[in-house]
């Protein structure tokens, strides 16, 4: 790790309501994929933190699940909107995404208000500008100085509009000497964490009306071959034997589906060849209790930096 006086980081809460963009801005400002992307509310399940360099600047992105108000009967809400807000209170900086499709709603308002409470500064970050007026920006706008916000940072994150902007805006948020973790990394999570977030997003994304959200994934085995590659097992868990035949399809054809797209991305961050093998397993009580959730895919990420666990980058800067 370069110990050089000019080197300096800063930790940033990507906070806001589901849907808002979070994860897709975390990836922009990244330049490559790591928190998983889909159109089906409360996708991110565990804070995940992207660590991406600018300059001399090792920004640290804390990727949230969404905030909203969790059900009583429902553990699985209670547990992410906790992850949540535990994540926001390691961080120097707090970022809350508003979309701006949405606006500022009631919701948005008493997420804002909480925050307020952290006695963390707060930046707005404005996202999806390009599926709105102008005039409506304007009222956004309008709308959050007079709740006393001064940064006002609008993007589009899938259009990569205004990122360079973002990432020079949060440098002078951080401060803290030094970088803490090695130029190559991205991650401080473990790739057998992340390969099941992967696999658990295409699960979204091909058979997001057919799914609930409380599917999961446990990677029961992530071994690194003597060639290099890497070889994978999975267990997708689901409540009932319906789900599971959704999962699989027709002559296997979903679950082979779904099993290509994970490898690939999967290897992406991994820069080498995946074998991967989906199991699924039907648990019909495994969200009624709050401890399984750490034993299937909302675990608690250890802190080992060994880099045999850490993503690393595709292309290293020399």
């Amino acid at each position: 790790m370069n110990l050089s006086i000019n080197k300096k980081h800063g930790i940033i809460a990507i906070v806001g309501a589901p849907n808002a963009g979070k994860s897709t801005i975390t990836n922009a400002i990244l330049g490559q994929k790591l928190s998983i992307v889909s159109p089906k509310v409360q996708t991110t399940r565990n804070s995940i933190r992207a660590i991406a360099l600018e300059g001399e600047t090792q920004i640290i992105l804390i990727d949230t699940p969404g905030i909203f108000i969790p059900r009583d009967d429902k553990i699985l809400e209670r547990v992410i909107v906790k992850t949540a807000w535990q994540a926001l209170r390691e961080a120097n900086h707090i970022c809350f995404v508003i979309d701006s499709e949405i606006g500022l709603n009631k919701e948005n308002l008493r997420i804002l208000g909480d925050l307020k409470k952290e006695n963390l500064p707060i930046t707005i970050i404005l996202n999806k500008i390009d599926l709105v007026k102008k005039s409506k920006l304007l009222d956004i706008f309008g709308g959050l100085s007079n709740e006393g916000f001064i940064d006002i940072i609008p993007i589009s994150a899938l259009k990569n509009d205004g990122i360079d902007t973002l990432k020079s805006f949060l440098c002078t948020k951080c401060q803290n000497p030094a970088w803490i973790y090695d130029e190559e990394q991205i991650t401080d999570a473990p790739m057998r964490f992340i390969a099941s977030e992967i696999t658990r997003e295409k699960l979204f994304l091909y058979l997001q009306k057919e799914l609930p959200y409380s599917i999961a994934v446990k990677t029961d085995n992530y071994e690194i071959l003597e060639n290099g590659d890497i070889k994978i097992h999975q267990t997708i868990f689901v409540l009932k034997d319906s789900q599971k035949s959704i999962i699989v399809g027709k002559n296997g054809a979903m679950i082979k589906k779904i099993g290509q797209e994970s490898r690939l991305d999967i290897g992406e961050i991994a820069n080498t060849k995946v074998h991967l093998y989906l199991f699924v397993k039907v648990k019909q009580d495994w969200m009624r209790h709050a401890e399984n959730f750490e034993k299937i895919d909302l675990e608690k990420l250890p802190k080992d930096n060994s880099k045999k666990f850490i993503a690393q980058k595709i292309n290293p800067k020399k």
